[in-house]
């Protein structure tokens, strides 16, 4: 497949075009999630708009994808309210652990990457990768 591309007024160089730019994109978020599936304990990713859609996932089967996607968008959305209420730094990740299972959030300027840890899962290095994920976005 060939990438459209046009020169830009006055230059040599290639200019990718906005439809050439689309397919780089869906692999980048779907490079994201495989790497963040790679970490140990993590049972489920998805990235989602800030108002809840669903983006790309992976996730075990069954799992209710709308919900965690609404839920997700939904404690991002107040974390980064709430911050910027206090008057204090952006969101980058927040960690909500329960007794089944561990749900990372993280803020980027598409939206929000969820994660879901089981019940073990290792905060530091989820984190960690989640944060990682977030910059190469």
């Amino acid at each position: 497949m060939m990438d459209e591309q046009r020169r830009a007024p006055g230059s040599e160089a290639a200019v990718p075009t906005r439809s050439s730019l689309r397919p780089l994109r869906a692999h980048a978020f779907k490079e994201i999630v495989a790497g963040l599936l790679t970490v140990a304990s993590v049972r489920g990713v998805l990235v989602v708009s800030p108002d809840g859609l669903v983006i790309t996932a992976s996730l075990p089967p069954r799992s209710p994808v709308e919900a965690l996607a609404a839920l997700g968008a939904t404690l991002g959305r107040e974390l980064e309210v709430g911050s910027a209420r206090l008057g204090r730094a952006p969101l980058k990740a927040a960690v909500f652990v329960a007794d089944h299972g561990t749900l990372f959030v993280g803020a980027s300027h598409v939206g929000f990457v969820i994660v879901l840890g089981d019940g073990s899962a290792p905060v530091v290095p989820i984190r960690s990768a989640l944060i990682d994920a977030l910059d190469r976005l």
